[in-house]
């Protein structure tokens, strides 16, 4: 819809599959601070999932430290898997995520706490976008599709996607509220930062799956291989999921802890909770990796999995919502005017190479991985692309940068083209058997126990589970190709503008 609602209950509709990956996308342990009450307070009652940061904490981390996450410098910026604005010390993004259709949103939005000032004039000249004013307040719109608002001296806000009405009724919700209105699942979750876990990312899930998709997904599930009774307990423990947390303790190694609760005992998801979650996210497209690797319990009416999390990991969860744009405070004092010095072209150049083929190397990781389609993914990462500094970057290097986007979102249309192909396509088999003949005079029937057709021709019947998984290989042959067909184009192209790149600028890309 394109009208934002500040006051609507929830309305998502998750399928069994996507119930799962909203399971991935939240935090927690249990502590409690107020500390983000007044970036929470401008938070509308319809956000349905909140990442809450304590930038401060991230930049002082020992990982943060050794790799100089915190810093301006253009190398910094780069390596760093949480792009973050510098003079930012506490941040919570939040948004309208519809998980069931590659995690789309109907906005988001992030509020930040400033250690400094951030004019508008300098944000909209650093992002090439113009000041404008809304509800009596200076915003500025950017070409990331987004604007930025001066809530107050040392508050900035961002809406995304730069709907001006939106925004407009946003400021005026933002200006008038006291309280914290967003849901209890995701006021919780948000006191669980600490000195010790400084990012957590929430969904609230109460009440959004619709029983018969549930069953559905459950009755075919292939990680519980037609276990009718092991599929009667889950079903209602899975219906009465509350919601999922995951949080991010960044010591000498970042590590992750991702809790799903329900509202009754998960003692019955013992041997299957693990297989069951990376089943559904292959299957989505979103296997961010290395889950295989972490430890998984039954903790009363909850699952819990710790583990290791690589910058891959962290870059592909963090791209699931983010600032529009980070890099507008680094530039504020550049002469943003001028069209900029060789030199100077030459270094904002290579960064953006080095940003760009960062992101393919983290989607070529998994590449040869079937189970992971990318299509979650390939969608993030062309945002990424879309979002990162134009400023005094070569144009043929930004023509370069924007069909690599375009061919990441080409590989996540073909993917999600053939999941709806294959629905279509499994909507003609219907029953437990699909007739097959080529006798077009005699009559087909359906019977208690199976089906045939009656003709002086020949019959032949399959199962119609096994043509469903003729259908789905199928579909997912035609993406596949797609893929690595696009894939190597894309190599291609980015063999090819490094050489001009290098040649032009006689600096090695």
């Amino acid at each position: 819809m394109n009208c934002f609602s500040f006051e609507s209950s929830l309305r998502l509709r998750f399928s069994a599959l996507s119930l799962f990956i909203g399971m991935f996308l939240v935090a927690g342990e249990s502590t409690a601070s107020a500390q983000f009450d007044d970036l929470l307070r401008r938070i509308p009652s319809d956000a349905t999932a909140i990442i809450v940061m304590d930038v401060k904490g991230i930049h002082q981390s020992p990982i943060a430290v050794r790799r100089h996450w915190g810093q301006k410098h253009e190398q910094a910026y780069m390596q760093s898997p949480l792009i973050l604005p510098p003079e930012a010390d506490r941040i919570v993004l939040a948004a309208d995520v519809d998980a069931s259709n590659g995690f789309e949103t109907e906005w988001e939005m992030a509020v930040m706490s400033l250690t400094e000032p951030i004019q508008m004039r300098s944000v909209a000249r650093a992002e090439s976008g113009y000041l404008d004013k809304l509800n009596g307040l200076e915003v500025a719109w950017t070409p990331s599709n987004a604007y930025f608002v001066g809530f107050e001296e040392k508050t900035l806000g961002a809406m995304f996607p730069a709907e001006r009405k939106d925004v407009s009724r946003w400021i005026g919700f933002a200006q008038r509220n006291r309280d914290v209105l967003i849901s209890d699942y995701l006021v919780s979750a948000a006191k669980k930062v600490n000195q010790k876990t400084q990012i957590v990312l929430a969904i609230d899930l109460k009440d959004v799956i619709d029983p018969h998709e549930l069953s559905e997904k459950l009755s075919t599930s292939t990680v519980l291989k037609g276990n009718t009774r092991k599929a009667e307990q889950l079903f209602p423990i899975i219906l009465g999921i509350q919601g999922a947390t995951l949080s991010v303790n960044l010591g000498v190694t970042a590590e992750g802890t991702l809790r799903v609760d329900f509202a009754s005992d998960a003692a019955p998801f013992a041997n299957f909770a693990r297989p069951m979650l990376f089943h559904a996210l292959n299957n989505v497209g979103a296997n961010i990796g290395e889950l295989e690797k972490w430890t998984t319990k039954i903790d009363g009416n909850s699952i819990t999995a710790t583990g290791r999390m690589s910058d891959t990991q962290l870059r592909r969860v963090f791209s699931l919502l983010e600032i529009p744009s980070t890099k507008f405070s680094s530039l504020k004092d550049e002469d943003v005017e001028s069209p900029g010095s060789a030199d100077q072209v030459a270094k904002k150049s290579k960064t953006y190479y080095s940003a760009v083929n960062t992101l393919i190397e983290d989607l070529r990781k998994t590449l040869e991985d079937t189970r992971d389609n990318h299509a979650v993914w390939m969608e993030r990462y062309a945002r990424k692309v879309d979002r990162l500094p134009l400023l005094h970057v070569d144009k043929d290097l930004l023509d370069w940068g924007a069909n690599v986007g375009e061919t990441f979102r080409v590989m996540a249309l073909s993917t999600r083209s053939s999941g709806i192909k294959t629905g279509v396509r499994k909507s003609s088999v219907y029953g437990r058997y699909q007739l097959n003949y080529h006798d077009t005079g005699g009559v087909a029937y359906r019977g208690r126990y199976g089906a045939g057709y009656a003709s002086s021709g020949y019959t032949t019947a399959r199962k119609t589970s096994s043509v469903k998984a003729q259908i789905r290989t199928e579909e997912r042959a035609k993406a596949k190709a797609v893929r690595y067909e696009s894939w190597k184009s894309m190599e291609d192209a980015t063999a090819a503008i490094r050489r001009r790149m290098t040649e032009r600028y006689q600096v090695e890309f």
